[in-house]
């Protein structure tokens, strides 16, 4: 085959092989579908930290820092509308670095938009968090 053919060949395998999947939300904004995390400082230090495992639609929640309250999740859906509403919310009291509390049984829709937070609470039954992290959006 000439050289010209091979060149020819060669472009497009390579421009489908690279780049990382994303979409765009309402506003433009690209997400990339991919493995997500979201931490949470408290004075300069990591408090906490929300992972997302797209392999599985799992979440991981970690508390960091030994500051005498637990980690909460909360994870939120919206179907394109401007409303949020409740999809599931876990604690880890376990103490700095115990290791994670995991939901395992989720299954995210890709028709459906999700964000996620973490926030320090004093206790499993605490509706009131002390500190939270900014909302992470999560496309599926």
């Amino acid at each position: 085959m000439s050289k010209k053919w091979l060149t020819l060949l060669a472009v497009p395998a390579f421009l489908v092989g690279s780049g990382t999947p994303a979409v765009a939300d309402s506003t433009g904004e690209m997400t990339a579908l991919t493995d997500q995390a979201v931490y949470l400082y408290s004075d300069g230090k990591l408090a906490g930290a929300l992972h997302f495992y797209d392999d599985g639609d799992d979440f991981g929640l970690f508390d960091y820092l030994a500051d005498g309250h637990g980690v909460r999740a909360y994870i939120e859906v919206s179907a394109g509308t401007e409303h949020w509403y409740e999809w599931g919310s876990f604690y880890n009291g376990k103490g700095a670095d115990a290791g994670g509390v995991y939901k395992t049984d989720g299954n995210l829709y890709s028709i459906n938009v999700y964000r996620m937070k973490v926030c320090t609470v004093d206790g499993a039954s605490d509706t009131t968090p002390i500190k939270c992290s900014a909302w992470q959006k999560i496309v599926e």
